[in-house]
């Protein structure tokens, strides 16, 4: 089956340039049509999905909803789910992200905490381990038995946000074996390990290839000379960029209204079940497709004067009602 971890369209905090984890921050108008560029290529590119998982948080749900949208025949629902929603930023949820303070050797994300820790009503940022026990569990209850059940031709689809699915990959890749995971040829990985691959733009997506290995010893996935692919080495590291293109490709610098603020470290407590011991998957292959890919906006500019930054009216069908209805006005 395929696997497409997917990042939702710009939000209006995306412009603003401040924190919005569990905030549910709406999409602009440039947004809903990345959205909607996004299930147009799935659509055109005969990708067929039987599964959509989303946050419950309006800019994935109805990021989810153009993908459903355009698929005949649809999937019969998008299961939208909290355990999906971006880390909570607590304190810090609405603020703008932050600077170096000048003549500090403190990062911004360093100073902050320690200059706010004991105000009024200060919500410590949510944790890595509360992070990774969220994405456990949502494995467990939701994407195992899909892995073993949905048939090789149609996909799965996760749309959530950028941190929270960077947590999601890594506690999917540990459920293979390392010698079961891969990397298509011509996909640009990095040098800091498989589990760090970078950050999502605005409706980029993750594309995995999950299947069954022949247990009789013929040529599998990862060896297949229809789909080359690249064994990976597992080092431990930190975040690293790519995507799908040459091998020598670099993940491009994007605007600040389409990346992710880097995660804030400080941990607090989180109300979230510890996973129990994991199942493996040794008798499936992991192949890694394409990362952060945003071939379905090759040609999307951003509305000129401030229109694309603005919140999307829902009751807006098309930028072209949109302007009809300025020009009314």
């Amino acid at each position: 089956m395929r696997l497409l971890l997917i990042r939702h369209g710009e939000t209006v905090d995306n412009v603003a340039g401040v924190y919005a984890g569990i905030t549910d921050s709406a999409l602009t108008n440039h947004g809903v049509l990345q959205a909607n560029r996004l299930a147009s290529h799935f659509a055109a590119t005969d990708v067929k999905v039987s599964h959509i998982f989303s946050s419950d948080l309006q800019r994935a749900a109805r990021t989810a909803d153009a993908i459903r949208d355009a698929q005949d025949p649809a999937p019969h629902t998008i299961t939208r789910l909290e355990i999906l929603r971006e880390q909570d930023f607590g304190f810090y949820e609405g603020k703008q992200f932050f600077e170096r303070p000048r003549g500090s050797n403190q990062s911004g994300k360093e100073a902050h905490p320690a200059a706010h820790r004991i105000d009024p009503g200060f919500k410590d940022v949510e944790s890595k381990p509360a992070m990774m026990a969220r994405m456990e569990n949502f494995i467990n209850s939701h994407l195992l038995q899909l892995i073993h059940e949905v048939q090789e031709e149609h996909s799965v689809v996760v749309v959530a946000h950028g941190i929270i699915l960077s947590y999601l990959w890594r506690t999917i890749v540990r459920r293979f074996h390392p010698s079961n995971v891969a990397v298509a040829t011509g996909v640009a990985t990095g040098d800091r390990g498989i589990e760090y691959l970078g950050g999502w733009s605005n409706t980029g997506y993750l594309d995995l290839e999950v299947k069954r290995k022949d247990v009789q010893g013929s040529k599998s996935s990862l060896t297949s000379t229809d789909n080359p692919t690249r064994p990976v080495d597992r080092p431990s590291g930190t975040t690293g960029t790519a995507q799908s293109g040459s091998e020598t490709s670099v993940l491009p610098p994007s605007p600040i209204t389409q990346l992710l603020p880097p995660p804030i470290i400080p941990t607090s407590p989180m109300a979230v079940k510890p996973a129990t011991s994991l199942p493996d998957l040794l008798n499936m292959s992991l192949v890694v497709k394409a990362v952060n890919s945003q071939l379905h906006l090759k040609g999307l500019t951003k509305t000129r004067g401030g229109l694309g930054s603005l919140k999307h009216d829902s009751s807006q069908k098309t930028m072209d009602s949109f302007f009809n209805k300025k020009r009314r006005t």
